[in-house]
């Protein structure tokens, strides 16, 4: 699973940044900043282990009453009290014996899946929360019919992403939110429509465009080696980036600071 996983995020970057960045552990941590984190733990029930997503109820679960999807039947067939005329505070101390959490939820063909919680037919995925449809990612939030997607959140029929976040068929991109049919663009947000851009915001339609402005091939792609030296330069040093969409959309002090 390892392999097919670390080779699709060579690939992303190869594609998004001309260069591969491999393993992709070093690069783990800077990947889920903005995605909710998740542990892996023992289930209270026969073997295997459970993924709890530290997001929503999920936070709420304790870990030693959380039990695997496959003891799902094991833990329905505990037998229940009968409270009869007990009071709430005999009831109380006896959820024990039986209440169970089974937080996950599997249907379909699923291939080398791990760290993963509500998942249908995905293949190579981890640390990832509701990933339908999905191969070849990890530290995903929400995605679906989509492909080598790394810290992303919220995406449908997209592939090759980079920390983007409620997009719906985007392709080699990164550092975009709230796009819809955009190819080659990084820190963008609320666009449509787009091929090869940088820093346009609110804005549909355009190519070989920074901040809102088409500026041609060549001095588009003049401006954009520039960039992406500084992004690949950050990389190599410390695996990750100093700011993100986030911080450029706020012009204030980066929460992801190096």
């Amino acid at each position: 699973m390892a392999d097919k996983i670390e080779e699709s995020f060579g690939l992303a970057t190869k594609l998004i940044f001309g260069k591969s960045f491999l393993p992709l552990e070093k690069y783990s941590e800077w990947l889920r900043a903005r995605i909710p984190a998740g542990k892996t733990v023992k289930s209270a029930l026969g073997k295997g282990t459970v993924y709890l997503p530290d997001y929503g109820f999920f936070k709420s679960i304790p870990n030693d009453k959380a039990v695997s999807f496959e003891e799902s039947e094991r833990a329905s067939s505990k037998k229940a009290i009968k409270i009869g005329d007990s009071s709430l505070d005999s009831v109380l101390p006896q959820l024990k014996d039986f209440a169970y959490f089974v937080p996950t939820f599997v249907e379909g063909r699923n291939i080398e899946v791990a760290n993963a919680a509500v998942y249908i037919d995905c293949a190579n995925v981890r640390d990832s929360f509701d990933p339908f449809t999905t191969k070849k990612s990890a530290y995903n939030f929400s995605v679906m019919d989509s492909e080598a997607l790394f810290g992303c959140y919220r995406i449908t029929k997209s592939n090759f992403l980079i920390h983007c976040y409620n997009c719906v068929k985007v392709q080699r991109c990164f550092e975009m939110d709230s796009a819809i049919n955009c190819s080659d663009s990084l820190f963008c947000h609320n666009v449509e429509g787009l091929e090869n851009c940088m820093f346009c915001f609110n804005t549909k339609s355009k190519k070989y465009a920074i901040g809102n402005l088409e500026v041609g091939r060549e001095k588009y792609f003049e401006v954009k080696k520039a960039v992406i030296d500084y992004i690949v330069g950050g990389l190599e040093a410390d695996g990750r980036l100093g700011f993100d969409i986030y911080d450029v959309l706020a012009a204030g002090k980066s929460r992801l600071k190096r």
